[in-house]
């Protein structure tokens, strides 16, 4: 019987996978408890989540009992090993929000490319080609921007990022249709949004590792 997607938007994969298959549902159990946690943040919940996995696979490996449970969540914080996985998080996030930042300066470079040359008609090899290699960075653009704003989402109610983004890219629109071809300023544009971005969200992850979640 095929299982049904997980709800938990917050979810990183690691957390997905484990309850694909956790066949006697005591994992899910304690993602719905911490799902429940409304005031949590995305972070927060992913934290508790990934630290019951990181327990479990320990108890397993040591054959024992494990004794983190729904009803003690409260309590897993005191643990020393629960600071090391908020920081193991915590970079983890920082890593993936640079590797999809660079995706998005290059992908987005690649269509910005392929935009300009359907307006002044002059392509780098064909249109067909050039259609295909704008086609495969809007793919690559889109699944990135997906992965970076579930980040934010977890971290930050703000639409600060969203804004940037956009006007980021507007800019770069603009400017490749006011200024001549062989002045471009699209690639200056975008790294120079990344690294305010980047920036923002360094201190948006800092805070969090400094309350302990």
């Amino acid at each position: 019987m095929k299982k049904k997607s997980s709800p938990y938007s917050w979810a990183g994969i690691d957390i997905k996978d484990a309850l694909a298959k956790d066949e006697d549902r005591s994992f899910l159990d304690v993602v719905d408890a911490i799902d429940k946690k409304k005031n949590w943040s995305g972070l927060k919940k992913e934290v508790y989540a990934t630290f019951y996995l990181k327990k479990y696979a320990h108890a397993q490996e040591r054959g024992k009992a494990m004794k983190l449970t729904p009803a003690n969540l409260q309590t897993w914080r005191k643990s020393s090993a629960f600071k090391k996985t908020i920081y193991e998080v915590e970079k983890n996030y920082e890593e993936k929000f640079t590797m999809t930042g660079l995706m998005i300066i290059m992908t987005g470079t690649m269509v910005l490319f392929f935009l300009r040359a359907v307006m002044a008609g002059v392509y780098f090899i064909n249109f067909s080609v050039d259609s295909i290699v704008g086609a495969i960075g809007a793919v690559i653009l889109f699944a990135n921007l997906r992965v970076k704003y579930r980040m934010l989402k977890n971290c930050t109610g703000t639409r600060d990022f969203i804004y940037l983004d956009g006007s980021s890219f507007l800019l770069s629109i603009l400017l490749k249709m006011a200024l001549p071809p062989n002045l471009d300023f699209t690639l200056v544009v975008l790294i120079v949004a990344y690294y305010v971005e980047k920036k923002k969200f360094k201190k948006i992850l800092n805070e969090f590792l400094k309350t302990g979640g």
